[in-house]
């Protein structure tokens, strides 16, 4: 159940994190970095746990 979710956070916050910039910038609205930047950051930190743990998940 972990697993699903630290692969289910990485793979959401990081393509949620890339995409909303082209999102915002399509709308013509400006671009929140600093909820894109937090965004990055827990889907790396998911990626992160996934690597370190792979043997006990």
């Amino acid at each position: 159940m972990i697993k699903f979710l630290l692969t289910t956070g990485a793979v959401g916050f990081l393509c949620a994190s890339f995409l909303d910039p082209l999102w915002a910038s399509g709308l013509d609205r400006s671009i929140p970095w600093i909820r894109d930047s937090v965004m990055a950051g827990i889907g790396a930190g998911c990626f992160y746990l996934l690597v370190k743990f792979r043997k006990e998940l």
